[in-house]
């Protein structure tokens, strides 16, 4: 397991000299499928004039990575965008000669003890927490002894390690200009869970309204009894108590949840509320009409995660790196132009 971060640093050097990435010449040097013969025979090349021989006599070894998963999040409606990024930590730790130890866990129970059973019984080379963000006893572990430690789909906000993460600001305030320049002057922003990433769009919508004197915004979390929050808060629209006519949702899921209420209140989605959400899930598109959203490229989320592990392996002592993916709009059909009708 020692010779693992050598055996990387080599791969790196080679990728430099050929031009392309590491997972590349990992899959060059195993022969993997998706690489032309004249590429392959190139990295072929420059690895045997480097005097590098693959795994050597670790051949028969499993290169580990350890991999949580939050279940809290990751087995409700959420279930899909999560699915698709472990797919992509699958497929991108394979083209690199390494293999993915998933444990699905409620992050709120997962301690210092779960990590170093499951550590003594994989042997890890490194460490991936999935949609978790880490106890302090946690961090302090992965930051004195324990190796690499890379947050999918997470911010570390005291950049102790690398992570990847969609731009949830840009996120948070795209989808708020979006319905600003529909017309809307005052929104709603409702909020279910809080994490580091869910903060960052939050702060989206508070920076997109400041740009626009002319909107106001107000804020809901519904972190407790979700339907009776929703309730309460459409009664009093309903009441003339508050008069926001747009809605931005954290997730796909709150919004689906959002335009049900508003229904269930005789609301109409978007003649009378407009409603834009965050994730672009399959759901999404199911809806009547198809919910505007925010896709995140989950395959990309996991392609860095994967990265950014081999670039820590490799250079051991390097400031820690956090790479934000771009989101892109989806319009749906659940945002209209809003009127104002004269008294």
């Amino acid at each position: 397991m020692r010779t693992a971060p050598r055996r990387i640093a080599n791969q790196i050097a080679i990728a430099r000299a050929a031009g392309v990435s590491v997972s590349t010449v990992s899959r060059a040097l195993s022969n993997a499928p998706g690489i032309s013969a004249e590429r392959r025979s190139q990295i072929q090349k420059l690895a045997r004039e480097a005097g590098y021989h693959g795994r050597g006599p670790a051949a028969g070894a499993t290169r580990t990575l350890l991999t949580y998963v939050t279940a809290t999040i990751a087995t409700g409606g959420l279930a899909p965008f999560y699915d698709a990024i472990v797919r992509s930590l699958v497929e991108s730790a394979r083209e690199a000669g390494l293999a993915l130890a998933v444990r699905l866990v409620d992050e709120t129970v997962l301690d210092l003890a779960r990590v170093l059973r499951d550590r003594a019984v994989e042997a890890p080379i490194g460490t991936l927490l999935v949609g978790i963000d880490p106890s302090a006893e946690i961090a302090g572990y992965f930051n004195a002894e324990a190796g690499p430690l890379i947050l999918v789909n997470g911010y570390d906000p005291q950049m102790r390690y690398d992570g990847v993460a969609a731009n949830n600001f840009y996120g948070g305030a795209l989808a708020t200009r979006r319905l600003i320049e529909a017309g809307h002057k005052s929104l709603l922003y409702i909020e279910d869970h809080i994490r580091w990433t869910t903060i960052q769009r939050r702060r989206g919508f508070l920076a997109a309204l400041e740009g626009a004197p002319e909107a106001q915004g107000r804020i809901l979390a519904i972190t407790g009894n979700r339907e009776t929050a929703l309730a309460g808060e459409i009664s009093r629209r309903q009441r003339g108590e508050v008069d926001w006519t747009a809605i931005f949702t954290v997730n796909d899921m709150t919004a689906i949840r959002v335009m049900g209420a508003l229904e269930a209140k005789g609301f109409r989605v978007p003649a009378d509320i407009s409603v834009i959400g965050f994730d672009d899930l399959p759901y999404a598109s199911m809806m009547n009409p198809p919910l505007s959203t925010m896709a995140v490229d989950c395959g990309m989320l996991g392609r860095q995660a994967i990265a950014l592990l081999l670039r820590r392996l490799a250079e051991p002592d390097a400031n820690p790196v956090q790479v934000e993916c771009g989101v892109a709009s989806r319009a749906g059909g659940t945002i209209a132009q809003f009127v104002q009708i004269e008294a």
